[in-house]
């Protein structure tokens, strides 16, 4: 693997993280909202959150290979995506 190819799987993995810990914190403070009219934002920011992680996701995936993905960060990616669309499906349809 060369040095670009190198510096773009880790600016893809940086984006990844950024877009993951951008859901992760909407949801802890989701969890901790008081009023409904907080929870309602932060429900409608939350499935927006979601969606740019799975278009990250998607764009800085691999094309997916037969088989169950071996290395770390591939389960990881695949895990973030099934996330992500699971947070869509269940706050983004009707919301927002």
């Amino acid at each position: 693997m060369s040095r670009g190819d190198i510096r773009r799987v880790r600016e893809a993995n940086l984006r990844l993280g950024a877009a993951l810990a951008e859901v992760e914190g909407l949801y802890a403070a989701l969890l901790r909202a008081g009023t409904s009219a907080r929870r309602w934002e932060l429900q409608a920011e939350l499935a927006r959150a979601a969606a740019r992680l799975v278009s990250v996701a998607s764009a800085s995936a691999p094309a997916p290979a037969l088989g169950v993905p071996r290395s770390r960060r591939a389960r990881r990616r695949v895990l973030a995506q099934r996330g992500a669309a699971w947070i869509v499906a269940r706050y983004g349809r009707g919301r927002g």
